[in-house]
């Protein structure tokens, strides 16, 4: 794959689709597989040099979402839980990267001032429901929701303090650089 034709036939379907699971309206993740494509246009000259396109093509794509969501902005408050179970089906190294951040998740958890760290230990990592948590600690569903609703949004603060970390559109875990503290090694 020298061009961005022959990147478009080869990787085109596989492309669409990884933007497409990404992002939830679909006119949208057709405008950012063109922006893709743009990019990766404007750099056809280095293609040569790369040992995988394939691989470069799917960062690419990954920069252009995080790009969308960070012009769009983050005033929405995300329903779905950062704690989400690694997956098998994704390209490339994105289920590695799932595990990885997964993996740091019970750390951070313990780390949450008692209120949020107990209702976290309880559903997300014990897997128990709000209800039965509620149950277990004596307390209402709708407390237990608002401290899990609390929890999550600290622990992403937390996270998102040690790492830079980019969610796609569903608040799945696609990918993350570490900033300058070693909690994520």
């Amino acid at each position: 794959m020298t061009s961005t034709h022959e990147i478009a036939e080869q990787l085109g379907e596989a492309l669409a689709a990884f933007v497409e699971r990404r992002v939830a309206d679909p006119d949208v993740a057709r405008d950012l597989v063109q922006d893709v494509y743009e990019r990766i246009h404007r750099r056809e000259a280095r293609l040569e040099e790369l040992e995988r396109v394939d691989a470069w093509v799917f960062r690419v794509a990954r920069n252009v979402i995080t790009d969308h969501y960070r012009r769009r902005g983050r005033s929405q408050e995300r329903e779905r839980p950062l704690l989400v179970e690694p997956t098998e089906d994704a390209p490339g190294d994105e289920a590695e990267v799932r595990q990885e951040v997964a993996a740091w998740l019970p750390s951070f958890v313990a780390q949450l001032p008692e209120p949020y760290r107990e209702v976290l230990e309880l559903t997300e990592l014990q897997g128990l429901t709000q209800a039965q948590a509620a149950e277990r600690l004596g307390l209402s569903v709708t407390a237990v929701k608002s401290r899990v609703r609390r929890g999550r949004a600290q622990l992403e603060k937390d996270l998102r303090g040690c790492c830079h970390i980019e969610l796609d559109a569903r608040g799945t875990v696609m990918d993350y650089a570490p900033r300058a503290c070693p909690c994520c090694d």
